[in-house]
């Protein structure tokens, strides 16, 4: 049940702009254009005039009043997921109601304006529900797109600034024992006393054992998207290739390291999940 109102109360943000406003009503003109061609409803395209235009000029008409006055005269900026249900039901009455007071012969009874009324309103549905649903999911593709995209603009401005940044692995009397450029650097896997250190030298993965542990190497480190996941792993993030969710927590992939699967443990799910999530929103 929780699932159910979470989604139900989901903000629905791809009609918030004057364009996605646009592009859903023409959308949707287009959409009822090929429809009624094809599907001909009562039989309009033998009744001897181009009347589909007048459906759907009257449709074109109530959508630009629904989305461009009574939304702003209601104050409603963005929908959720039940209001948008809504809102589409509202619209789809409002068509069928203009459809009959200016197409509806003379019926004798207020019952049979009533059935004529819903078998107009079952035909709009018809129509309007494909090309709604098929715009909502276009369209949330794009921001999901829109997103990644950023993502991966963000991950190349973070590793130039860190192009030129070591971590720098020193033993007795501060001698370099090994120095990794941060973008070079894949996961670090515990072993014992030892840590398995994977980077990248050229295109080749090389692995590297250095005696340190986790402890002592997160004092070194000075880069957030290298991070503790495992009390016997880290990674860097901007190097990870896929995510799985597991019973305990996620099963990460690697860039150039497909076979490794690497465990997020459920100790450390919640610090991996708000990294990812802050990396996702810059």
């Amino acid at each position: 049940m929780k699932r159910i109102t979470k989604l139900l109360t989901e903000d629905i943000p791809y009609l918030d702009t004057t364009r996605n406003k646009l592009f859903l009503i023409g959308f949707i003109s287009l959409y009822s254009f090929i429809f009624i061609k094809i599907y001909d409803p009562y039989d309009i395209n033998e009744w001897g005039k181009n009347y589909y235009l007048e459906f759907i000029l009257i449709g074109l008409g109530v959508f630009l009043i629904s989305h461009f006055i009574l939304r702003p005269l209601f104050k409603i900026k963005r929908f959720k997921i039940y209001s948008l249900v809504l809102w589409g039901l509202m619209e789809m009455l409002m068509i069928a109601l203009v459809f009959e007071i200016v197409y509806s012969p003379p019926i004798a009874s207020f019952q049979e304006k009533i059935i004529e009324y819903f078998i107009t309103f079952k035909q709009i549905g018809f129509v309007i529900v494909v090309p709604y649903t098929l715009f909502l999911w276009y369209t949330q593709i794009q921001q999901k797109l829109s997103s990644y995209r950023q993502v991966q603009f963000n991950t190349v401005e973070s590793n130039m600034d860190k192009g030129n940044e070591l971590l720098i692995i020193s033993g007795e009397n501060n001698k370099v024992i090994l120095a990794i450029k941060y973008p070079k650097l894949l996961y670090i896997k515990s072993a014992g006393n030892y840590l398995e250190m994977f980077y990248l030298k050229g295109e080749k993965l090389t692995k590297e054992l250095i005696r340190m542990s986790f402890k002592e190497l997160e004092g070194k480190i000075n880069d957030p998207n290298v991070i503790r996941i495992h009390r016997s792993y880290m990674i860097n993030a901007i190097h990870i290739s896929s995510i799985k969710k597991t019973k305990k927590g996620y099963a990460l992939h690697m860039q150039n390291s497909p076979e490794e699967v690497i465990p997020v443990s459920s100790g450390y799910k919640e610090a991996f999940e708000k990294s990812l999530g802050q990396r996702m929103s810059h």
